[in-house]
């Protein structure tokens, strides 16, 4: 009997313009990344997730003093991470781009969140004394 040779996957030629298309995309990644390497950054972003917020409270979610809080969200201005607005006296801030959202989100999920406590036969937590 034949044994029957492994299959390889087929890998379709790149063409000149997939080729650009791809390095685009990790133009933009690497930008988008580099915009949010920052703890304040990434502080400020995940704060926003719960809705807009003026500077003070912002500055307050994040932790941060209000000149620090000013230099850091410019870095997320520029890149369109997120958005201002003046109301009356305050300066108000929101999430901006769908991708600084989904950034958020996933940190969260990964660094954020508390476990889930599996629980026992006897529906106890596990880790925690009786």
């Amino acid at each position: 009997m034949k044994s029957a040779a492994p299959r390889t996957r087929r890998t379709q030629p790149r063409s000149p313009a997939r080729a650009a298309a791809l390095t685009e995309s990790a133009e933009r990644a690497t930008d988008f990344l580099r915009a949010v390497a920052h703890p304040g950054r990434l502080r400020i972003i995940c704060a926003l997730l719960g809705g807009e917020c003026s500077a003070g409270e912002l500055a307050r979610q994040a932790n941060m003093s209000p000149p620090a809080l000013s230099q850091q969200a410019a870095v997320l201005l520029a890149e369109g991470l997120i958005d201002r607005r003046r109301s009356a006296r305050s300066v108000l801030y929101r999430l901006a781009a769908p991708e600084a959202r989904a950034l958020a989100d996933l940190m969260y999920r990964l660094f954020c969140q508390p476990p889930r406590v599996a629980a026992t036969r006897r529906g106890q937590p596990r880790g925690i004394p009786r």
